[in-house]
Parts: structure tokens; sequence; C-alpha cells
């Protein structure tokens, strides 16, 4: 497909506040990159990137003075800075770079070419009330228009995965983002480099990859991620999964069953087939799925991202334990011991290392370690007991929903083309007694209690000291199991478990 040679492209509205401030500098400036490529493509983009000729700090603190907002230093090394302000009650972010040597200069060095596209600030047309740039008037100096439109994605030189190997992740990035297809040097180049990704900065990869892992099509942009050498290289304890042969009710080996269980998570919550695989059609049918609990996946959690995309990751990570706990016992049988809670262990120092907030390992290991509770707190054809499933939220707080659904995208990957409707539809129904259970759970969790310390000293003479608080929690799981149901009945069962040796105060 050709470029155009005509037609006007619209840019986000904020262009027009940058625009007049920069128009109070006496400096040559140009919209560069992801605003340009977004705004062809006709896909939103809040963020705006200016190539200065000129320090780039200098104009950064006048923009921001002028703006009313902030200025402050982003990537000392390439010279580039952020302004951040408020104009009439919208946040305005813009990334400045020094041009110092022109713009021929600095669109040769960025990373793709479909990146590598910039226009004069003067020929941003404002007649329409809108800000608006003729096609025309792009300076395309490495044929970014025309690999746009083609769906390509091309480097600018041999030399952009040396300069800053980030370069790597974000070209599976935005052609997972853009649907796009890398051409045959590019992939070469990637490949080649892949080991290169080791040297950039933790956070730089996690916020990266986060984005990549909050697209859609997951096992398709992972598949990808993997073909390059990113994803072991970014993730090396998933490389001894990768041939780790399964039990024979497991369909693939480790890794891709890790994989297959991000996509199957990904269709669960979001309640279609996003990602295609060779499973039967009956499985949509039965999943239990609410609206309230997609709207508990769309929450921010942490590290900018949200409750699903952790819930991917998770999945991504969940039998990472499995390589160093597999045996074979001499009848041929293959086990996996423990590799629930080593893999939390695991996916909590690999998160460590690229330096995910507290909050986001904790979900992520939480999650890992107790994946496999659901199916174990009943048999199959079995309805879960109260109690079962009040441990499992005790056990689990925090992420108790979130493991009820990988436990089922789990479930789906595991047998792949094999599952059979009776097995999905009785995993499904016990999946649902838990998941309803949640509301009375928190209900009991949050009602006052029956029996106080204060309650328990006077009642059966006892002295103050911890042994107090286990008789507290202990009358309220009797509650929750229906053994009392008022403080006598809860006072006289506590009594009568002393009495019989049961504790020993």
């Amino acid at each position: 497909m050709k470029p155009p040679t005509a037609g006007y492209y619209r840019l986000p509205s904020q262009v027009s506040h940058i625009a007049e401030a920069i128009s109070q500098i006496p400096v040559k400036s140009y919209l560069v990159g992801g605003v340009l490529r977004d705004s062809i493509l006709g896909t939103p983009n809040p963020d705006v990137d200016i190539a200065v000729v000129a320090s780039a700090m200098d104009v950064a603190k006048k923009v921001a003075n002028i703006m009313n907002g902030k200025s402050f230093q982003l990537d000392k090394s390439r010279n580039i800075c952020r302004v951040l302000a408020n104009v009439l009650g919208n946040e305005i972010q813009i990334d400045i770079a020094s041009a110092q040597n022109g713009i021929s200069s600095d669109i040769a060095k960025r990373d793709f070419t479909i990146n590598s596209l910039a226009l004069d600030v003067n020929h941003v047309d404002f007649n329409f009330g809108i800000p608006q740039f003729e096609i025309s008037k792009i300076i395309d100096e490495h044929r970014g228009i025309e690999d746009l439109l083609n769906s390509s994605l091309r480097i600018t030189s041999d030399q952009v995965f040396k300069e800053d190997p980030l370069r790597l992740l974000r070209g599976a990035r935005l052609t997972a983002q853009y649907d796009l297809n890398i051409d045959d040097f590019t992939e070469t180049q990637i490949k080649k480099s892949s080991f290169l990704i080791s040297k950039v900065s933790s956070e730089r990869i996690r916020d990266e990859f986060l984005k990549l892992l909050s697209l859609q099509k997951s096992v398709r942009n992972l598949t990808k991620m993997d073909k390059l050498g990113i994803l072991t290289n970014i993730i090396p304890e998933l490389e001894a999964s990768r041939e780790t042969l399964q039990t024979p009710n497991h369909y693939w080996k480790v890794l891709e069953h890790m994989v297959q269980t991000v996509g199957q998570a990904e269709n669960i919550v979001a309640g279609k087939k996003i990602n295609a695989g060779p499973y039967p059609n009956f499985t949509p049918n039965y999943i239990p799925i609410t609206d309230a609990h997609q709207i508990y996946f769309d929450q921010n959690y942490a590290d900018s991202h949200s409750r699903f995309t952790f819930l991917k990751l998770a999945c991504l990570l969940h039998d990472v334990g499995k390589p160093k706990t597999k045996t074979v016992d001499p009848d041929g049988k293959t086990r996996f011991l423990g590799h629930d809670k080593l893999g939390g262990e695991i996916a909590r120092s690999i998160l460590k290392r690229l330096k995910f907030s507290n909050s986001g390992i904790e979900l992520v290991a939480n999650q890992i370690a107790n994946h496999l509770r659901p199916s174990q707190i009943s048999n199959q054809g079995q309805d879960p007991t109260p109690k079962a499933i009040r441990k499992y939220y005790n056990d689990t707080s925090g992420a108790s929903i979130d493991i009820l659904y990988l436990n089922l995208a789990d479930y789906m990957a595991a047998r792949g083309p094999n599952l059979t409707r009776t097995e999905w539809i009785d995993h499904c129904r016990r999946i649902n007694i838990i998941a309803k259970s949640e509301s009375s759970y928190k209900r009991d969790a949050n009602r006052a209690k029956l029996l106080s310390g204060h309650d328990i000293m006077v009642g059966l003479c006892l002295n103050p000291g911890p042994f107090i608080g286990t008789l507290i929690e202990d009358a309220e799981k009797a509650r929750f199991e229906g053994l009392v149901s008022n403080k006598e009945e809860a006072l006289e069962l506590i009594r009568h478990r002393i009495n019989s040796g049961e504790y020993i105060a």
C-alpha cells in the first residue's frame, strides 16, 4: 500500500496548548514519533514528544513557566526533559528532546521507521478549531509512513539495539499493539541482539513488559516474544520449563502450558474468544462470569496496571516451580509435589529483581502459591463445604477471586482439546460455589465477633494473654461452620474444648 500524498490527520487537542507555548520561545521545534504515528492510525495518544534545535532543559523550563507547570530531566544521557502542566483542567505531558544537530540527525537515531516521523510545529493547522496536519508536510526520510500503512516494523539502522537494548522489547510490544509484521532484517537483528536486554535497567524492562502483557491476544504476543529470544532473556527461570514434560492429562509441555493459561485467563475475564486454540467449543458456556468480577479486574492495582494484567502475569509464572520439583515414581507416575509453593517463591524472586512494587509481588506470589487450592478443597462431583470455603478465603486473602480465575484458566490449558464436557461442567460448578460464597464470607468477616476478650476472661476465669485471641478466632470459625450462633453457645463450646484438653492454656 503506497502512502498518501495528501490528506489531513487530527492531532490530540493538547497540541494546541503546547504549540501556543512553544510559539513564545524563539526555537525551531518539531512534533516527533508516536503522536504522529498514532494520528495517522487514528489511535488516541495523550503523550506528545517534541524535538528542539536547542537545549532541551532550557526549553522545558521556559515551556513549564509559560504553562504554569513543572519540568524535570527525564534522561540525562539523551538530554530528554519532561514538562507536566494542567491547562483548563486537562493534564498535559510533554517530553522534549534536544536535536542540536538538526531534525534529520535526530530522527535517524530513532528506533523504528514508524517512529522516525517529524513535523515542524509551524505546519500544524489550527484553522478548523482542532490541531491537524497535512500528511505531505511530514518529514519522512526513512519511509516510515509506507511501513506504517503496510503494517511493517523496520529498524532505522543496525545499531539501534546496541544504542538502547530496551528497543528489543519495545519492538515486540509495538508489534503486538499495532498488529505489525516484523521485516526479515529487523527480526534477524532482534534475535542476534536479544541477549542485550539483560543490560537494561530492571525498571524499564518492567514497565515495557507490563505494557505488552496488558495488550490483547496474549498467546500470540508471548509466543512471538519467545521466538525472538526476548522472553527467557527477561525471565531466565522460564527456560527450564520449555522441554519439561507433564503428566498424561496435560496437553502441552510446561512453558507452552503457562502461555496457554495466560490466553485462557484473558478469554475468561473478557468473556469472549480473544485467543484461539484447540479447545472444545462448549467451554465458554459454563464459566461463572459476573459483571462485578469484570469491574474487579479492571481496577488499577500496582505499577500503573490493573489486576487483569497481574492475573496474566501470575498465569505466565504459575508453574515455574515444576522443573525443580519433578519426580518420576518407580511405576512411571510423574509428580510435581510442592511446585505451587516453590513457584510462589521463585515468582517473588523474579519480580523483586524486576523492581515490581511489593503489592504487585505479593499479589502474584499469593496467586501462584495457592493456584491449586480451588481444585483441592473438594473432590470431583462433591460440593466444597462451608468450612473449606472459609479456610480458602482466610488463607488467600487479597487474591481469592484472582486465584479462582487462574485456576479455571489452568484447568482449561492443562486439558486443551482433551477437556471433556462432564469434567468441565463439574469444575465450573465447584468454582462457582466458591465464588458465590465471597459476599457471605465478607459479611461474616466484617460482623461483630460473638465473643470479646472481656467475655472470655470473665466467663471462663482466664487471664489476659495471646491465648484469648486464639479463643476469639476459634469461636468465629465455629459460628461460620454452624456449630454456635450466640455468645452463650460459643462460651460453652470453648469451655468444653478447654476441659477436654484440646487447648493447653
